[in-house]
């Protein structure tokens, strides 16, 4: 943003900004500057980092995880192949995005968490922030303006929500806030009753929590500043604009005069409002989908994930199938799995597709039973059901990693060879049972490889004997 801005204190009323400056220390210090935060953009910002360092950051906070994943998985993602994994997604999303869902996920939790805004407007803020966030962000990239600051002035323009309750009480927020639900008529009515509006008790928390002076400003100023009129700087301009648009969808009120003024201040045309607008529903319909992030988060949380797919590891899968086997005693099948040629995929096209088909495998290999990367291109799979439906189900396999990658004619054919032994019929235990269903693995590769070979009947050697 512009290296100054207009004196946003000018118009403040003494006795309500003292009022709000008592009831800061309520709310505590913003978790951006807190623990998994500073780790995730302390990598981020460093050139030199691994993204081995970056992921083990990431994976410190399962709920970052969670998140990221989703955000690589989003609409706004151009991938073919959706990320399995942290290591997928963080090859995906790149550094400078990273950067902001990091601080998108704290600043989304913390206001989640935070009790404000007035009763009758509480549990709102969240989603609001993110989109304005991505929306100003979107405004400022698209105008060449600071779009990092933006973004975060974005996430935290309506902060003085939290403060004027504890200033004031639940009762007069709730009044406001039933009278005039938001926008500048919501700002008129709180400097009326309160001597002071959300946007400038805000900027007194930014000021104390030692945020930029432009972000300070851009909270200030989101509703046009005291006398409505003033914008300071184009980036402040942007979160003006992403303000406007993030009302106008969730009530169709929207400051016309304010639009326009954000509009020629940022140096944008009114064709931008589309897709403005895209980007504000695209957060909501980002987070509404709570129930698979907490499954993904607690997915992440354990360690017994393969860091890259995301299923079992080889030793939480062997622990697991131990158990059925030899525990159990289920009756099922083993799959044993490699993907064809993968050292000729890698050379050919790069890690990073040969990553994404390991994902791809793993996913398809999921969905019929528990499955494992036992390491490199080598899958095991455990299916309690009979041998001839296995055989069907990787049959089925071969089909549909085909199919995965049909309309993608620049990456590679990929194909499968797999190995079948079924429990008990070929072995109770499980060492045993992995050394058949690989003998038979071998025979799909020697038999030309994109095929499957099941283990033969161990009966006729049984009578024999």
């Amino acid at each position: 943003m512009d290296g100054t801005h207009e004196d946003w204190t000018t118009e403040l009323d003494d006795a309500a900004a003292a009022r709000c400056e008592a009831a800061l220390h309520d709310l505590g210090r913003l978790p951006v500057f807190d623990g998994t935060v500073q780790r995730i953009l302390a990598v981020v910002d460093d050139p030199d980092a691994t993204n081995d360092q970056l992921i083990a950051a990431l994976e410190c906070d399962a709920t970052f995880a969670a998140n990221l994943l989703r955000f690589a998985n989003s609409a706004s993602r151009s991938h073919p192949i959706r990320a399995r994994s942290i290591r997928q997604a963080v090859m995906f999303v790149g550094r400078d995005a990273l950067r902001r869902l990091t601080l998108e996920t704290a600043t989304y939790r913390f206001l989640e968490r935070s009790r404000g805004n007035g009763r009758a407007a509480y549990g709102q803020m969240h989603l609001h922030a993110l989109s304005v966030a991505l929306s100003a962000a979107s405004a400022a990239d698209r105008a060449g303006h600071g779009g990092d600051l933006a973004h975060l002035a974005g996430l935290l323009h309506d902060v003085g929500k939290l403060v004027l309750p504890r200033a004031f009480g639940d009762e007069a927020l709730d009044a406001i806030a039933t009278a005039a639900p938001g926008g500048s008529r919501r700002v008129a009515l709180e400097r009326e009753e309160l001597g002071i509006d959300h946007a400038q008790a805000g900027a007194l928390l930014a000021r104390a929590w030692g945020m930029p002076d432009a972000v300070v400003a851009a909270i200030a100023w989101h509703h046009g500043g005291p006398a409505g009129d003033a914008c300071p700087s184009a980036e402040v301009a942007c979160v003006q604009l992403a303000n406007v648009v993030a009302t106008m969808l969730t009530s169709g009120d929207a400051d016309q005069s304010l639009l326009q003024r954000a509009l020629e201040r940022a140096e944008l045309h009114s064709d931008v409002l589309d897709d403005l607008a895209t980007q504000a529903a695209l957060a909501s319909a980002t987070l509404a989908d709570g129930g698979t992030a907490q499954r993904i988060a607690h997915l992440e949380r354990l360690a017994q994930r393969d860091d890259l797919t995301g299923i079992a590891n080889r030793r939480h899968w062997t622990r697991t199938v131990r158990d059925a086997l030899e525990t159990e005693h289920q009756a099922g099948c083993l799959l044993l799995v490699d993907v064809d040629r993968f050292k000729q995929v890698n050379d050919e096209h790069g890690h990073q597709v040969g990553d994404l088909v390991l994902g791809e495998v793993a996913h398809l290999l999921q969905g019929y039973g528990t499955a494992g990367r036992l390491g490199g291109d080598e899958f095991a799979l455990w299916t309690p059901v009979p041998l001839a439906t296995a055989h069907a189900h990787a049959v089925e396999l071969l089909d549909r990693l085909a199919g995965a990658f049909a309309d993608r004619p620049e990456l590679p054919a990929v194909g499968l060879s797999i190995g079948i032994a079924h429990a008990p019929t070929h072995a109770g235990l499980l060492d045993d049972l992995v050394g058949i269903a690989d003998a038979a693995l071998y025979d799909a590769k020697r038999a030309g490889r994109g095929r499957v070979a099941l283990a033969p009947d161990p009966e006729p050697l049984a009578q024999a004997a």
